[in-house]
């Protein structure tokens, strides 16, 4: 038998007692659903019990009973209750007419394919503050289209077939005795879904709590449990706000959980709160702005991955400004395996409160209601999202996993730094704006890979529409990860392009001889992207757009700055993509290399022995243009080192210059044809101060720590903030390796750093040589 119990951490307050401990639920078989009884997911307004008509059809049962013919009293005068336990039968559907219907508790038990709808919407006018619906061993049970004129909660137990509770709204707000629901959902082929579901009236208690459904009594100390098969939760579209306990507590659940759209607002511990093989939260707005809506000051979380296996947040617009205390707009606690953070817009307003914090897990074996395997993995991965606001708790990112990534993240804050990783190994940074007073980065006992990273740079900010999401066919198995995207009529668009914007605001033009539509596999496009046939226009600052497309590009180009492209996976040239735009050439060699840009860099020497250095933050390639470059020249990469006497040496280029100096002497420089000034040319020339600053801080018992970074421009060791000068690190061109042992080593360089690696324990951190 499955003993229910409702399982907290020891620093939370327990939910208040429902006095429901005694309704159990025995092991069941797997169990079908006796006919079609779900109705497919709509996406009325949320929160009006009658204002999305009923999906439900009378075809689909044997029985359909007019509660007000069988004798309700539908003004309100009278109980309905009995007329409803005589009615309420199998393959069944009660149809309540428009009123007012007086209600003690109705008590459902073990129904299959039974549905009681108000298809204009009526009113429940409960007798008490106690359960106004009870509902257990359901296989297929309907409820929909009800406003509670007051404070009730609903009791609904699934063991088999597709449940749903839609359009039901509760207007008065629960006493300290209640939640708002109380749901348990078993066996693996089981469907629960609760869709417009208004608990935004508050209460004292818990908007709705999932039970765990654990096989015998709960385990003491760190013993793992054993839980029931279990099927899958949806939560669409529902709103759960101003609760004191907590908003959505489904973390217990061991099955696939689903919160797709809606709001969840201004509860204590967790808005929403998930755990179990596989969670996800897309489409959903989560705010604490108004810490007054609730008595007690706790630890107020946005979306919280208390245990579990495996969850995506995809989509989500956040706002932390209000709350007493908080570890985070989204956290992966202790417990939690693996995360995934997509397409979501974060803005944080608070000194307690971390964006994003991804703690250092706890080994397995440990106790967790919904977890009786260990995780594959505990990484964290985040991609196209937005950090934005003013204070945070230190940073925007803190992260304490193996084998995290993070890619293609904007982040714009007024205080504090960008990304901290900490106690990690195998950590990649990479094609990401990070623009905060107190260094991008932050490195402690990690080893981190960093490309791609730039320090300016404006990031979007949350949208808080109200709007209803598409939740799809949640019900089916989802299509398998990978770079090719499946079309509404079946058919595979076999290519792919994203356009990574990790260098400011850039706008951008796509056309293609084939097919063309967005990538939801690798993010998708946004509202202010637009597909025309096989044309698309569209924007990034910070994010990315992916398009799936048949056939060949015909033509690309940048109407406004300039992003990384990406073609089925490769980074690409955009200059070498179609024939159209500003940059676009020929992808046919020449044999002169002009295909590597759009510009072509000369450097004269007419003034005598002139040797030099040039970095780009594209493609370099030796051009004959104006004169091929020597044997003794020496190109690496993004970096080229040479000189000249008397004769010329030619690149060519794509992207920007980001540095240009003499070593020795001078010349004269073309660009594109036409006489440059070299000290104007990139961040470098003669007048190159490298203003940005590096420091490996190697002070304490930290051991030794080894490091090496790249840099777009030049570099150079400084005895900035008490570092010192070793011999053995070196500076080879914009590449720096060393290491430090109880000391602080120190650079200064221009342009951004493209890479940095570091193993130990020593702490990283960058800023401007100027503030310095």
């Amino acid at each position: 038998m499955a003993r229910e119990l409702e399982v907290h951490d020891d620093d939370d307050k327990p939910p208040i007692s429902s006095g429901n401990e005694g309704l159990l639920l025995e092991r069941r078989s797997y169990l079908q659903m006796a006919g079609a009884a779900a109705a497919a997911l709509a996406t009325g307004a949320t929160g009006v019990a009658a204002a999305a008509p009923s999906g439900v059809s009378e075809k689909n049962y044997g029985n359909v009973v007019d509660v007000v013919e069988a004798g309700a009293d539908n003004s309100g005068g009278s109980s309905i209750e009995d007329v409803v336990q005589e009615n309420a039968n199998d393959n069944t559907l009660l149809k309540f007419p428009k009123g007012k219907y007086a209600v003690g508790e109705i008590s459902l038990s073990g129904l299959k394919n039974f549905a009681m709808v108000a298809p204009e919407g009526a009113s429940l006018l409960p007798e008490s503050e106690g359960d106004i619906i009870r509902v257990s061993d359901a296989e297929g049970v309907h409820i929909e289209g009800f406003d509670v004129e007051g404070a009730a909660r609903v009791i609904f137990y699934a063991v088999g077939g597709e449940n749903t509770l839609k359009n039901w709204r509760v207007k008065e707000s629960m006493s300290e005795d209640s939640h708002g629901a109380v749901v348990q959902c078993v066996n693996e082929d089981t469907v629960l879904t609760f869709e417009n579901v208004d608990f935004s009236a508050g209460g004292a208690g818990t908007a709705t709590w999932v039970r765990p459904p654990i096989v015998g009594d709960y385990p003491s100390g760190e013993n793992v449990v054993e839980v029931e098969p279990s099927g899958t939760i949806n939560f669409i579209n529902c709103k759960m706000e101003n609760w004191n306990d907590e908003g959505l507590y489904a973390s217990p659940h061991p099955g696939d959980t689903n919160v797709i759209g809606g709001r969840y607002a201004n509860s204590n511990l967790a808005q929403v709160r998930v755990g179990g093989e596989n969670s996800l939260v897309k489409g959903v707005e989560i705010v604490c702005d108004d810490s007054s809506k609730t008595e007690e000051e706790k630890n107020t979380r946005g979306i919280w991955m208390k245990e579990g296996h495996k969850m995506t947040v995809e989509d989500c617009d956040i706002v932390m400004t209000d709350v007493p205390s908080s570890e985070g707009a989204i956290v992966n606690g202790t417990e939690g395996g693996e995360m995934h953070i997509k397409n979501t817009r974060i803005k944080v307003d608070h000194s307690a409160v971390y964006p994003i914090q991804a703690k250092s897990p706890k080994e397995w074996p440990f106790r967790a209601p919904s977890q009786d395997s260990q995780a594959p993995s505990r990484k964290v991965v985040v991609e196209n999202v937005s950090i934005t606001g003013g204070e945070n708790a230190g940073a925007a990112i803190n992260i304490s996993r193996d084998d995290s990534e993070i890619r293609n993240v904007c982040i714009q804050q007024e205080s504090g730094e960008g990304i901290q990783i900490s106690g990690a190994s195998g950590v990649t940074v990479a094609d990401s704006t990070i623009n905060v007073p107190e260094g991008a980065t932050n490195f402690s006992s990690a080893d981190v890979d960093t490309k791609n990273i730039s320090e300016s740079g404006s990031c979007p900010v949350p949208k808080l529409d109200g709007k209803p999401v598409d939740s799809g066919n949640l019900n089916s198995p989802s299509e398998a990860e990978g770079s090719r995207s499946r079309r509404s009529d079946g058919s595979e668009l076999s290519n792919t392009i994203s356009i990574r914007g990790a260098n400011g605001l850039a706008s951008y033009e796509l056309t293609v001889d084939g097919k063309l539509e967005s990538n939801e596999a690798d993010g998708g496009i946004n509202s202010e992207d637009n597909i025309k046939g096989s044309t698309a226009e569209g924007a990034v600052n910070g994010g990315v757009d992916s398009y799936a497309f048949s056939g060949e590009i015909t033509g690309f180009q940048f109407t406004e700055g300039s992003a990384t492209v990406v073609v089925n996976g490769e980074e690409a040239d955009p200059a070498s993509l179609g024939s159209n735009g500003k940059s676009a050439g020929s992808s046919e060699s020449t044999g002169s290399s002009e295909s590597a840009g759009s510009s072509v860099l000369s450097i004269r020497g007419d003034q005598g022995l002139a040797s030099y250095e040039l970095t780009v933050d594209g493609k370099l390639e030796a051009s004959d243009a104006g004169g091929a470059v020597d044997s003794e020249d020496n190109i690496k990469g993004s970096t080229a080192e040479g000189a000249v006497d008397g004769g010329v040496d030619s690149y060519a280029i794509s992207g920007e210059l980001t540095d240009f100096r003499f070593i020795q002497g001078s010349a004269t420089v073309f660009l594109d044809g036409e006489e440059a000034n070299p000290d104007a040319l990139g961040s470098g020339g003669k007048g190159d101060e490298r203003s940005n600053v590096v420091v490996i801080d190697g002070t304490g018992e930290n051991g030794e720590s080894q490091y090496e970074f790249s840099v777009s421009g030049s570099v150079e060791k400084t005895e900035t903030d008490g570092a010192t000068v070793d011999e053995d690190d070196t500076v080879e061109g914009s590449t720096v390796s060393g290491s430090v042992y109880g000391g602080k080593d120190a650079y200064c360089f221009s342009g951004d750093v493209t890479r940095f690696r570091l193993s130990g324990s020593a702490t990283v951190n960058f800023g401007d040589k100027s503030a310095e």
